[in-house]
């Protein structure tokens, strides 16, 4: 197995990786992931998608080039994303030293996992506060520990060694304390592992009753976790 850094990975596999992400279960999970944004807020006014890479926001939601700012690592699904949205704004920077002035966005949304490839978690934290207004909101879809034996990770297809880190809930709860209004859950759980065998209807089904009834009691046994709050005032 080869190991490498999350820019040379992501560079290599641009051109791939929206096809690697086609199933019945990951449908139902974009669904959940912009629905969620959409009632929940977090798609109003001036919005930093960190992790931005092939642009999968906009390809879900019709977001204004004044509104929407992708941030990504890897220069490859940066062209990818500036092919697909030529009028929209997209930025190669760190997720822990972002190339953003203080208090410049309504809310800051990290997808499916992009936040577990940062070399400095911590930093990376203290950043989406930095670059949130005032009450601004935020959305972090972070790896769970169980994410690292799914079969459809695109990691795992290429038989790549991964360079993320897998979490658990006690670890997201450490690494976002600095912020008192916060709620973390889980999302795909056994939903996954029986997307093989029933129809998409029965999966999602599933993936919604799994959610109801256990993400906020046994968070750990979810592929996701999803990390959500707002900026202190006074910070």
């Amino acid at each position: 197995m080869s190991k490498e850094t999350p820019k040379l990975i992501y560079n290599r596999l641009s051109k791939v990786y929206d096809e690697c992400y086609n199933e019945p279960i990951h449908a139902i999970e974009n669904d959940f992931v912009f629905k969620y944004l959409l009632d929940n807020g977090f798609l109003e006014g001036k919005v930093l998608d960190v992790g931005s890479g092939t642009g999968i926001v906009l390809e879900n939601i019709d977001l204004s080039p004044e509104n929407y700012f992708g941030l990504d690592i890897s220069e490859s699904m940066l062209d990818i994303s500036k092919s697909k949205f030529p009028k929209h704004f997209f930025f190669k920077g760190n997720m822990s030293n972002m190339p953003f002035e203080d208090n410049s966005f309504d809310s800051v949304i990290s997808l499916f996992g992009s936040f577990s490839y940062s070399l400095n978690h911590s930093k990376t934290v203290q950043e989406i506060e930095r670059v949130l207004k005032p009450n601004g909101k935020f959305f972090v879809m972070i790896y769970g520990r169980k994410y690292s034996s799914r079969e459809s990770y695109i990691l795992n297809k290429f038989h790549i060694t991964s360079p993320a880190t897998f979490f658990n809930h006690k670890e997201i709860k450490s690494i976002f304390s600095r912020f008192n209004k916060k709620k973390i859950f889980g999302i795909t759980w056994f939903s996954d592992s029986l997307s093989k065998y029933i129809s998409p209807r029965f999966i999602k089904f599933i993936f919604n009753l799994e959610h109801k009834l256990f993400s906020y009691l046994f968070p750990d046994r979810f592929y996701f976790f999803i990390i959500e709050g707002k900026k202190n005032e006074k910070r």
